[in-house]
C-alpha cells in the first residue's frame, strides 16, 4: 500500500520497487494518490496502464490524512490477506522483502509485522544513523516497551482482517503508532531485526525541516493514543 501525494520524483521508483519483488505468490499495489497537484497521478497512470496488478485508488473528498488513505486502501477489494507498507519516498532493500515478511507473518503467527529499515539520502547512500531496528522491541516486553518510544519502526505490515476490523485514525502523523499499540494490546506484533527497507531523506521529505510548533503538536498526539491505550490496558489487566 503506497499513500501519496506530490511526489513526482520519488513515486515511480516506489512503485517499481514493489513490481520488483520476486515472491511465490500473487500481489497487487495500491497506490492510493490523495489529489496530487503535480505529475504524480500521470506517473501513476501510466505504470498501472503497463502492470495490472497497479490499482490507482483515488479518495473521493479531500479530507484524509494518510490514515484515511490506509482505510481506503486495506478496505479495497484488491487489497489480499497481508497489507504491507511502502511510503512513496521508500523503497524495499532487496527483490525479497515482500517473500521475507509473509514468511515471518507464517512463522512468528502474529497480526502485525514490523521489520527494520536504514536511512538514506536521496541517491539512497547510508546516512546516520544508519539501521533504524527498534531492538527494545522484545517477545517478553515489546508491548510495553512501546508506551515508552516515539515510534516502532518500519516497514510495518498488517494481517488484513485485524487491521480492518481496529481501523485507522484520519491523520497524517502517528497512524501507525496508534493501530500498533492497539493490535499489541490483544495480539502479537513480529519483528524483523536486519534491515529489508531504504528510508529516504531529502528536502520535500515530510520528515525534514519540522518546525518545533509541529513538533510539539505530534508529540502531544502521541501522548494522548499512550495514555488512551495505557488506559484501555490497566482495565482489561484488572
Amino acid at each position: 500500500i503506497i499513500p501519496v501525494r506530490n511526489r513526482k520524483m520519488t513515486i515511480a521508483d516506489a512503485i517499481h520497487s514493489a513490481l520488483g519483488q520476486q515472491t511465490n505468490f500473487k500481489f497487487n499495489v495500491l497506490v492510493v494518490d490523495n489529489f496530487s497537484t503535480d505529475d504524480t497521478g500521470n506517473i501513476i497512470d501510466r505504470i498501472s496502464h503497463t502492470y495490472s496488478n497497479v490499482i490507482k485508488i483515488t479518495p473521493d473528498n479531500d479530507n484524509l490524512g494518510i490514515g484515511g488513505c490506509w482505510q481506503l486502501a486495506i478496505n479495497h477489494s484488491l487489497c489480499g490477506k497481508f497489507a504491507v507498507q511502502l511510503d512513496s519516498d521508500d523503497i524495499y532493500q532487496s527483490h525479497h522483502t515482500l517473500q521475507r515478511i509473509v514468511d515471518e507473518f507464517y512463522r512468528q503467527r502474529c497480526a502485525m509485522l514490523i521489520g527494520s529499515y536504514t536511512i538514506t539520502d536521496f541517491e539512497l547512500n547510508p546516512i546516520p544513523p544508519y539501521l533504524i531496528d527498534h531492538a527494545e522491541w522484545t517477545d517478553d516486553n515489546g508491548r510495553n516497551n512501546a508506551l515508552r518510544i516515539n515510534g516502532l519502526g518500519a516497514p510495518r505490515a498488517f494481517f488484513t482482517p485485524i487491521i480492518r476490523e481496529i481501523g485507522f485514525p484520519n491523520v497524517s502523523y502517528g497512524e501507525d503508532y496508534a493501530v500498533g499499540l492497539r493490535i499489541s494490546r490483544e495480539w502479537k506484533i513480529g519483528r524483523i531485526y536486519d534491515s529489508v527497507y531504504l528510508c529516504r531523506r531529502w528536502e520535500n521529505n515530510s520528515d525534514t525541516g519540522i518546525s518545533l510548533e509541529t513538533l510539539n503538536r505530534y508529540n502531544f498526539y502521541k501522548d494522548k493514543i499512550r495514555t488512551i491505550e495505557l488506559l484501555h490496558r490497566i482495565k482489561q489487566n484488572r
